[in-house]
């Protein structure tokens, strides 16, 4: 189905045709058998011709070096053009060149009106990154108001990130006046978005009964969720539910798998291996 799919648009794409192009080049991105060169080929020549979509692809491609040689200053090129056309991903990503002066001069102040030219189309995470600026005071004068509006934006349209920055506003670790209430409920919702740090906060709070009723075994399967995507502190605390039978059948062999990984990391999990040895 696939190679019949992409016969179809080959056929097209070769005679110049800018939207079988992307679609060519997106079947190879998204498509088993995948293709990051040959995707990367067809957004390239469908970005000549001025498929904005297209010029976006390439240039994220160029940035990530996804199937080219990485090129930060040529991925900003076919950014701009995206950006300019209108397009709210690549204004995303133009302005995140723009504040960390990837490929590009950095200037924030440009930053800032390429995220809200996005957050004005809906964009959720360039709402969050306005909402980062508004709480560091990064050009703009620091507000907890407004931080925590365009983080309220983007968290309703499901950015993980957001949520999480929501409950730690709540939590009383940035902002003066912490609420309890709100800081859990922006827990559960960012845990639920799959943000890894917040799975592991909540799991802590299961852990230890703060601020929900103790349940053991909400925090262990919370703590595998975080770990499973890469956090180590939250496979160093699955560990211990192992090795203590918090929450878990107690398995000494699955607590020492989950320390081992979070050995690399921290010392706490390197200590508590040996003690298992």
């Amino acid at each position: 189905m696939v190679r019949a799919k992409r016969q179809r648009l080959r056929a097209r794409a070769r005679r110049g045709d800018a939207e079988s192009q992307f679609l060519l080049g997106k079947s190879y991105d998204l498509d088993k058998p995948l293709s990051s060169r040959s995707a990367v080929r067809w957004y390239r020549r469908a970005a000549e011709l001025g498929h904005t979509l297209a010029q976006n692809n390439f240039g994220e491609a160029l940035r990530n070096g996804d199937g080219v040689a990485q090129d930060h200053r040529a991925a900003v090129k076919w950014l701009r053009l995206a950006a300019e056309a209108g397009y709210d991903a690549a204004q995303l990503s133009l302005g995140f060149a723009l504040f960390y002066g990837q490929g590009v001069r950095r200037d924030r102040q440009a930053a800032l009106r390429w995220y809200r030219r996005a957050a004005r189309q809906g964009e959720p995470g360039a709402q969050c990154n306005i909402g980062h600026m508004y709480r560091r005071g990064q050009v703009v004068a620091q507000s907890w108001p407004l931080s925590i509006g365009w983080y309220r934006k983007a968290a309703a349209q499901g950015h993980p990130a957001a949520a999480h920055w929501l409950a730690r506003i709540f939590n009383g670790h940035e902002a003066p006046a912490a609420h309890e209430r709100r800081a859990i409920q922006w827990l559960h919702r960012a845990a639920e978005l799959g943000d890894a740090q917040s799975q592991c906060d909540l799991g802590v709070r299961y852990h230890e009964g703060q601020g929900v009723s103790r349940n053991l075994r909400a925090a262990a399967q919370l703590y595998r969720r975080a770990a499973r995507q890469g956090d180590t502190w939250a496979m160093y605390l699955l560990a211990l539910c192992y090795r203590d039978g918090d929450g878990v059948r107690r398995s000494l062999r699955v607590a020492r798998h989950w320390l081992e990984q979070a050995a690399r990391e921290h010392a706490k999990a390197r200590q508590a291996l040996e003690a298992l040895r």
